[in-house]
């Protein structure tokens, strides 16, 4: 046994008291860089934000809205594919969705978080030509491996999504706010 507690092999036991220092010193700067990339790990950002580029569509009731265009995904949490997002860890986030719907068309929102809905938004615009906007920010406690994702709501018949360039985009963020 070491100085400090540790337990070595009989064939390190047998070596003079310099190496015996030399294997404590190495042992030691093993556990420091151990802790630090743990550390780094629990500090690492867990964000995204994405949108829907440059386009416009309908989607049917309770339809999860898949936000192609990945701005940023920092820790790959978000998936593009299928619009959802899945927490790495346990604690508290935040979401915040913008949707857009043009030419006197519905649009009701919801976020959802293990098929338990968190919040929602909508909007209706009311002149053809024109287009509305709704946003919507939301907290709430994850699970590690949790879904969290946008989707369309039972409210609405039409669910005209509109996202253009240089004028409102329909986007989606998402982030850790508190580690548990």
């Amino acid at each position: 046994m070491c100085a400090t507690g540790h337990i070595f092999p009989k064939s390190i036991q047998n070596t003079t008291s310099s190496d015996e220092e030399l294997m404590e010193n190495r042992l030691e700067i093993i556990e420091t860089k151990i802790a630090s990339l743990e550390n780094e790990r629990k500090t690492q950002p867990i964000l995204f934000y994405a949108i829907v580029n440059d386009k416009s569509f309908t989607l049917n009731t309770q339809s999860t809205i898949v936000f192609e265009t990945v701005v940023i995904n920092e820790g790959d949490h978000y998936n593009k594919n299928d619009g959802v997002f899945v927490a790495p860890q346990d604690g508290v986030y935040m979401f915040s969705w913008t949707v857009s719907t043009p030419d006197a068309n519905w649009l009701m929102t919801e976020l959802v978080v293990e098929e338990k809905v968190i919040s929602s938004t909508g909007v209706r615009d009311v002149d053809s030509g024109s287009r509305s906007s709704a946003s919507m920010t939301a907290f709430c406690r994850m699970k590690r491996d949790e879904h969290a994702f946008v989707r369309t709501t039972g409210q609405s018949g039409s669910n005209y999504i509109y996202s253009h360039n240089n004028l409102q985009r329909t986007s989606f963020l998402g982030m850790l706010i508190k580690a548990d």
